[in-house]
């Protein structure tokens, strides 16, 4: 039996826990399931990518100052606590985003997403 939590599962309790403190935070959607056969998946799809979706962008912006105020976004990729790896499309946006001069975390669970926001609030 595998009692490691799913990414959704972590991703939602970081959200929550942002939310006790008073930080917003927005979920891109990359990671939603789309069930093609039920609807017409593919249009939708397509829609998406012409309206802004891209394949490989982190699943959350935390809009909040650090406290220096050098930052106001913090990009997070959220995994499992175990198994989960990024992706090559992953991997070149959080080094892009680096690159420009935005903070940018990868975090395997709720608890080390927390450990990152934490640190980059403090930075």
């Amino acid at each position: 039996m595998n009692t490691c939590p799913k990414e959704i599962d972590e991703q939602i309790s970081f959200i929550r826990y942002c939310k006790t403190i008073g930080i917003r935070v927005v979920s891109t959607q990359n990671g939603m399931y789309i069930n093609k056969q039920n609807f017409n998946g593919y249009a939708y799809i397509k829609k998406a990518k012409a309206s802004g979706l891209s394949k490989g962008f982190p699943d959350l912006l935390v809009l909040a100052s650090n406290k220096s105020k050098t930052q106001n976004i913090l990009f997070i990729e959220m995994k499992r606590q175990k198994g989960g790896s990024l992706k090559p499309e992953q991997k070149e946006w959080l080094y892009w985003l680096e690159h420009m001069g935005y903070c940018v975390g990868v975090a395997k669970g709720c608890e080390n997403a927390i450990a990152i926001l934490e640190k980059y609030l403090n930075s």
